[in-house]
């Protein structure tokens, strides 16, 4: 009797370490990105599927938040499609993590990048950031307009933090894409890839709560202008033509 427990408990080790083995084997992913009315312009609260590609059983259904961005966690490795609207995505999830954003008004839900990228890169305050002296200060203007800022546009994320105590920091992430396609041109498989930038320094403001310039000079001696103004929603300001929405009122 004590032999016929001592094997069937080795039986148990044995079966419970190669099932371990085959679980660790197989790690869960996440699927990510951003889902707009068009390439700059966020579809909030926008309802996104994650279906089985090969029994079109739906496995998981988030909504997009205030920013148009949405997240499927601990996906297992398959053929998967991505729904939003009347747009539908495939993709095919292997050992990476991937980001697939999706434009509602393009043919296909294919964001167009370039375009997008360019008419941001045209109006990003790096671009503008020849030797500029850095301005006057208005406190008080200064302690209404702080928080951390954030926003989306093209292919690209930006997030600006204008610190109560004057410390000023930014940060963007720009995403690239592409697609894989079988022998009768079917979508198959999707990728996606990221680059990052950022810097920080300190911040001084003149104008008002409508519109008004934020002087910046970065750590490394760089001075830069950026024009801001209200676009009509109150959580919300362009920042040199970038729209970026204020998710903190601090820096903490």
């Amino acid at each position: 009797m004590i032999k016929i427990m001592c094997r069937a408990g080795m039986l148990f080790s044995i079966l419970f370490f190669f099932f371990g083995v085959s679980l660790a084997g197989t790690a869960s992913r996440k699927i990510h990105g951003f889902v707009g009315h068009s390439s700059v312009s966020p579809a909030a609260n926008a309802t996104v599927k994650l279906i089985d590609g090969e029994s079109e059983r739906t496995i998981d259904i988030v909504q997009t938040n205030f920013f148009g961005k949405y997240k499927f966690k601990n996906v297992l490795p398959g053929y998967y499609k991505i729904t939003s609207g009347k747009i539908t995505r495939e993709i095919m999830m292997k050992d990476d993590d991937i980001r697939l954003d999706i434009d509602l008004s393009a043919p296909g839900g294919a964001m167009d990048y370039a375009s997008a990228d360019k008419a941001a890169n045209q109006n990003s305050p790096m671009a503008a950031g020849a030797n500029r002296a850095a301005g006057p200060n208005n406190s008080d203007l200064q302690g209404q307009i702080a928080g951390i800022w954030w926003g989306y546009s093209g292919s690209t994320e930006r997030k600006i933090g204008l610190c109560p105590n004057g410390t000023y920091m930014d940060y963007s992430e720009s995403s690239y894409s592409g697609s894989s396609y079988n022998q009768y041109g079917d979508q198959v498989g999707a990728w996606g890839a990221a680059n990052q930038s950022g810097g920080q320094g300190s911040w001084t403001i003149q104008g008002d709560t409508q519109s008004g310039t934020i002087y910046v000079q970065y750590s490394n001696g760089q001075n830069i202008q950026m024009r801001y103004s209200q676009i009509g929603d109150p959580g919300c300001l362009s920042f040199d033509g970038n729209t970026l929405c204020r998710s903190s009122a601090s820096c903490n």
